[in-house]
């Protein structure tokens, strides 16, 4: 097997903004990662990304892709740009690392996938709420049986950041993030219900446009049956502000006939227990700052070392997807909509 601490995996970053800069700060960071070089059509971008990092720039993606040395890329880029850097990469034989969403439609996540598995390439989605310790405690009561048989779950994730988009954010427009908070931030709280309970079944939703300037709704609610039978509700805003610089509305909550969790990202976790006086507080260290971001990246390396697949990979992630596209559909049409009908699909 290979030995990522003497032979790292040589990685470019494309997509230099401000998650582009954050990925590869823990990039930097991370064992078995070593960042190369970088692109982005900006060259200004470029030129302080690689000085920033010590890294090479390249004057294109073409001529990135043509570099022997860089094993994998990072893709930090627009949504709807993920499918074309993907299918390009997979060609030229590199791994692919692509922040959520993995895509902004079934057919591009499909193409995506295709073409790394036809490449021989690691695809992975950079899902990467899941790796908080708090989720990975919830995952664990779950698994335990703690909460009995889960008939109910209600999450929410809203912040007030999407009130800022203008017409220079690829985020202000419908084909860039269909779903405003819904694709943009909320889809974290989708994988963390796909990675707790499994795949959705079914979709209905509501979006409305309160605040927003930009194309998209600021305000989405969304009831979901899950296979297994669960039921869930799930809300997300553009327009609530949250605390100090970094914490916003971000919960989980769920409820089984033996007892409840109720998860809360920035004050802990409390389990109700049946037939307890009071209710259980679970303490535990959460990462620091974004800190988590090197679990998937290490998970990433890992990898590609041991030739698996990914925890969070291009199937998990285009299920994901599905659930935002089914709120759409559902939204537009006023009805309920299963994810077999956008899975299935060859326009969605």
């Amino acid at each position: 097997m290979r030995d990522l601490g003497k032979n790292p995996v040589k990685v470019a970053v494309v997509g230099l903004g401000r998650w582009g800069n954050t990925i590869a700060d823990v990039a930097e960071r991370t064992p078995g990662l070593a960042l190369t070089t970088c692109f982005t059509r900006n060259p200004e971008k470029r030129a302080a990304f690689a000085a920033k990092f010590g890294c090479g720039r390249e004057d294109s993606y073409e001529a990135l892709l043509a570099r022997g040395d860089v094993e994998a890329i990072i893709i930090t880029a627009p949504n709807n740009k993920h499918a074309d850097l993907t299918v390009a990469a997979a060609a030229a034989g590199k791994h692919v690392f692509v922040d959520k969403p993995i895509a902004t439609t079934i057919p591009d996540a499909r193409a995506m996938i295709d073409a790394c598995r036809k490449g021989g390439v690691k695809l992975a989605i950079g899902a990467s709420s899941r790796r908080l310790r708090g989720h990975r405690l919830c995952k664990k009561l779950v698994a335990d049986g703690l909460l009995g048989t889960v008939a109910l779950v209600e999450t929410n994730y809203s912040k007030e950041s999407g009130l800022n988009y203008t017409p220079d954010n690829w985020q202000y427009f419908k084909d860039g993030s269909p779903g405003g908070p819904l694709m943009q931030v909320a889809i974290h709280q989708i994988d963390n219900l796909y990675y707790l309970f499994g795949p959705v079944k079914r979709v209905s939703a509501e979006f409305r446009k309160i605040m927003s300037k930009s194309e998209n709704p600021d305000v989405c609610v969304l009831w979901l049956e899950f296979e297994s039978g669960l039921l869930g509700t799930l809300g997300t805003s553009f327009i609530t502000p949250g605390i100090g610089r970094e914490r916003h509305a971000y919960f989980i909550n769920a409820y089984g006939d033996q007892g409840s969790f109720h998860h809360d990202r920035w004050t802990g976790t409390e389990v109700w227990r049946k037939g307890a006086q009071d209710a259980e507080r679970i303490d535990y260290e959460e990462f620091k700052g974004f800190d988590y971001l090197g679990e998937e990246l290490r998970d990433f390396a890992a990898s590609i070392a041991e030739d698996r697949s990914p925890e969070v990979d291009g199937e998990a992630g285009m299920q994901v997807l599905a659930v935002v596209l089914a709120a759409i559909r559902s939204a537009e049409l006023k009805r309920p909509v299963e994810l077999k009908e956008i899975l299935n699909a060859k326009g969605c």
